[in-house]
C-alpha cells in the first residue's frame, strides 16, 4: 500500500511536460514513477484483480482495478516482467503500467532500485524517462504501425545508436523512440496500448452507471469526456443525468465534443419528448453536418412532437438546400400536413430554385393541396 499511496499522492511538477496534460513524476532513490492527470481523481478504497490474457506477451496476466468507496474505478495497473530480445540478446523488462478507467495511459512505475537502460546498460537520463512517459502518453504515434522485424532488424545502425535496427528503419523510428532503446520503447508502446488497454475499458464499461457517467462528463479531462460520449451511445434511456448533461454540452461552442454529443444519439432517444425538444433548442445553432445528422434521426425516429416540426417551420425557408430539401422528406415520409406545415412549404414551392420548387410541389401533391 506504501506504493500505491506514493504514486496517487506524491508530485513532483516536471516543467515543459506535455502540451495540455499534467504531467508529473516521482523519482528518490529507490523507485522511479511517472504519472499524468487522473480521470478522476477520487482516493483509493478497494483494489480487485482478474487474470486476463495480454496478446503481445502470449500469456495470462493480472490486472488490477482500483475503486472508490462508491465503487468506481480510479486507475488500473498490470506488472510486466518480460524479455525484450534482439540480435540473441535479451534484457528483462521489469514495469508496473497505469491506465485511466477510460483506458487512457496514465503512467509507469519501476520497482525499487530497477532502471531502464539502453545500450551496453547505461542508465535511461530523467529527461529521457519524461521523453519516454510522452511518447507513451501519444496514443495516435505512429510506432503502433511498425512491425517487430522492422524494430528488431538485424543489422546494426551503429551511426543512430538504436538497438537492433537497420539504418532505414533507424530514419523513420528514431523520432518515436529513446535512442539506443528502440525495441525497449516499441515494446512498452505495444504493452500500452494493446489487449491489456481492452480489458482497461472492457471492465470500466462494466462498472458505468448514470451517477459516473455524469462524474465523467462534468469533472474530467477532455479526452475522458470524449471516451464516455461514445460509451453512451443506445444507452442515454437507463442515464437520465447523462442525457441532460450530454445535452447541454450539444449546445456548447466546442465543436468537437457538440459534434460527438449530437452522434451519440440514436432514433429510439427520441422517444424521449423532453430530448427531442432540448435536441430542436440547438437545432438551429448547429453548422451543416450537425443540422443532416439531426435530419436523419428526425426521419428513422417514430414519431414527431408538432412543436419539434414548429420549430422546422420557423426558419424553413432560411436553410440550406440541402436542409430545406431534407426536412420536405421528412414531411412527406411521415405525412405531416397540418395547417402551418403546409403554410410553410407553399413558400418554397415559390422558390426559384427550381429542385426545392419540384420538392414542395411533390409534398403538396401527397398532401391534397
Amino acid at each position: 500500500m506504501i506504493k500505491l499511496f506514493l504514486f496517487s499522492s506524491l508530485f513532483l511538477f516536471l516543467p515543459g511536460g506535455i502540451e495540455s496534460c499534467f504531467l508529473y513524476g516521482v523519482k528518490d532513490s529507490r523507485n522511479i514513477k511517472y504519472q499524468n492527470e487522473l480521470t478522476l481523481d477520487f482516493p483509493v478504497a478497494k483494489i480487485h484483480n482478474k487474470e486476463i490474457y495480454d496478446e503481445v506477451e502470449k500469456r495470462n496476466v493480472t490486472l488490477y482495478q482500483y475503486i472508490s468507496k462508491d465503487g468506481f474505478p480510479v486507475y488500473y495497473s498490470r506488472n510486466v516482467n518480460t524479455g525484450v530480445c534482439y540480435d540473441d540478446q535479451c534484457k528483462t523488462l521489469n514495469i508496473t503500467l497505469y491506465w485511466n478507467p477510460t483506458g487512457r495511459y496514465l503512467g509507469f512505475e519501476l520497482p525499487d532500485n530497477e532502471f531502464l537502460s539502453k545500450d551496453d546498460h547505461v542508465p535511461f537520463t530523467e529527461e529521457e524517462y519524461i521523453r519516454l512517459n510522452s511518447l507513451l502518453s501519444d496514443p495516435d504515434l505512429p510506432l503502433g504501425e511498425f512491425t517487430y522485424n522492422q524494430i528488431a532488424a538485424k543489422n546494426k545502425a551503429a551511426l543512430y545508436k538504436v538497438d537492433g535496427m537497420s539504418g532505414a528503419t533507424a530514419k523513420d523510428v528514431l523520432e518515436y523512440v529513446i535512442q539506443g532503446s528502440a525495441y525497449t520503447t516499441y515494446t512498452i508502446y505495444e504493452l500500452v496500448y494493446g489487449s491489456s488497454q481492452a480489458e482497461v475499458e472492457a471492465w470500466t464499461d462494466e462498472a458505468m452507471d448514470d451517477e459516473y457517467v455524469e462524474d465523467i462528463l462534468t469533472k474530467a479531462p477532455y479526452q475522458d469526456k470524449v471516451w464516455a460520449i461514445e460509451r453512451v451511445r443506445g444507452r442515454l434511456s437507463e442515464l437520465p443525468k447523462s442525457k441532460d448533461i450530454l445535452m447541454d454540452l450539444m449546445g456548447t461552442e466546442d465543436f468537437g465534443i457538440a459534434a460527438r454529443c449530437l452522434n451519440s444519439l440514436v432514433p429510439e432517444d427520441l422517444l424521449d419528448e423532453e430530448l427531442q425538444i432540448q435536441l430542436m433548442d440547438n437545432f438551429q445553432a448547429f453548422d451543416f453536418g450537425m443540422k443532416s445528422k439531426t435530419l436523419a434521426l428526425l426521419k428513422d425516429a417514430d414519431y414527431l412532437l408538432p412543436e419539434v416540426v414548429g420549430k422546422l417551420n420557423i426558419n424553413l425557408p432560411a436553410y440550406e438546400v440541402p436542409i430545406i430539401a431534407g426536412i420536405l422528406d421528412i414531411y412527406k415520409a411521415k405525412g405531416i400536413n397540418d395547417r402551418k406545415t403546409i403554410a410553410s412549404v407553399q413558400q418554397i414551392a415559390s422558390s426559384e430554385n427550381k429542385y426545392l420548387a419540384k420538392k414542395a410541389e411533390e409534398y403538396m401533391s401527397n398532401s391534397g393541396q
